[in-house]
Order: structure tokens, then sequence, then C-alpha cells
């Protein structure tokens, strides 16, 4: 899975990104619950002056554009084996100093808590991504991830809603500590004989609040491989 962001308006009007591979499995147990690992694999460009939320509390430094890997998070939810189309799983999470520049860098060696919950009704889907993570350097951020999809049968089959982070940064300055997405995403899954799916979407969001030096809007894309 990947869930990418180019982020317009950043620092000096600048443009940055923000690309993630999300490798997620699920392992099936005999003692009433399954356990999913997910990990996020984050690959940052940002200019000198800009603020994104998950890589620390103040805006980055360096000079120019910086490419880099920043710190991969590792992520564990331990799923209940219960009926009816209502799931949900917690567990912890852990940040690793993987970062390849110190501009880039996230939350180091950190810590914290995540949730998840998905379920259906009729043709909405609906979920979120729940977290709160501690790190070094005064890392201390809680993100939301709010999922509301509505399928349609345009286009042989496609969905549109909404499906973007909002984050709160609990060591920035007042004023400085939301970032909270507003806009539409669309895609489509492509379901092969083989039992593979291919899921494509597209989406468009204005921050109705963030940082200094955070993005004014957001394109984010997503291409997500399903294996049978």
């Amino acid at each position: 899975m990947t869930d990418n962001t180019i982020a317009f308006g950043t620092a000096d009007d600048q443009t940055s990104y923000g690309f993630q591979i999300q490798p997620v499995y699920s392992i099936q147990t005999d003692m009433g619950f399954n356990f999913i690992a997910r990990g996020i694999v984050p690959i940052t460009g940002v200019y000198q002056g800009a603020s994104f939320p998950k890589l620390g509390p103040d805006p980055v430094g360096g000079s120019g554009i910086t490419w880099g890997l920043s710190d991969i998070m590792l992520q564990g939810f331990f799923v209940p084996q219960t009926g009816g189309d209502l799931k949900f799983g917690f567990g912890p999470q852990v940040s690793l100093r993987t970062r390849t520049d110190e501009v880039v860098g996230g939350a180091g060696w950190g810590a914290g808590l995540a949730g998840v919950v998905f379920g259906f009704a009729g043709d909405l889907s609906y979920g979120a991504l729940i977290g709160h993570h501690w790190g070094q350097d005064n890392f201390n951020l809680t993100s939301m991830q709010p999922i509301v999809l509505y399928n349609t049968e345009l286009f042989g089959g496609s969905y549109f809603g909404y499906n973007n982070s909002i984050t709160y940064n609990w060591t920035a300055k007042a004023g400085d500590r939301w970032q909270v997405p507003v806009g539409l995403t669309a895609g489509k899954t492509f379901v092969f004989d083989s039992g593979y799916a291919l899921d494509v979407s597209l989406g468009g969001y204005a921050l109705a609040a963030h940082p200094s030096g955070g993005a004014d809007a957001q394109f984010k894309f997503g291409v997500n491989l399903f294996f049978p």
C-alpha cells in the first residue's frame, strides 16, 4: 500500500513531498483474535522552512529541498474475531531512527498506541486510524485518519469520500498545533481473476488549519495492491 502527498505552499510557497510505503499483513490465530502488522516507510522531500507535523514540532532546516528516508513506524493491531460488519483493533506502535538526514527526521526512537475501526453500511464504508506517539526531540503527536467512502456504479464501480490525516502536535507553539485537511478522494478498485486486486485513488484537499510553514493545499494519490 502507498499513501502519497504533494504539499503546495509550504515554506516560502514551495512544493514539498511525502511518500509512504505501507506494507500490511494479517495473521489469523486460534486465540480469538487476528494480528495485523503494518509498517510505514516514509520518503520525504521538504524545503527549508517547511513544516510537516509528522517530522517534528519545528519547521525543517537545511538549504533548498532535502530528500531522504525519514523514521520508519511499525504498528501491530490485535483484532477480536467478532461477527458483524464492524471490526476494530488496537495495539502498540514503535518508531525507528532510520533517517538518512536530520532534516527529514521524524519521531526517532519512540513508541505509542494505535487503534483501528472499520465497518460497512450498505454502499457506505467507514473507519478510522487513530494513534498517539512519543519520540525523541520533544516529539508528541496525536493523529487521526477518518475514512468515509461511498461506493457507486460509476465507471464500472468506484468510490468517493474523505481519506486523510488530521494531526495535533502537542509541543508546537499555540496556533501551530493543528493540521486539518478538507477535501475529497475518489478511486476505483480493479479485481482480477487471479484473486489479486489493485486500488487507485486521487484526492484534493485544502488545509483549514496548518502550522507555520505548512501546506496550503495537498494533492493525494495512492496505489494499493492486494494479494489473495
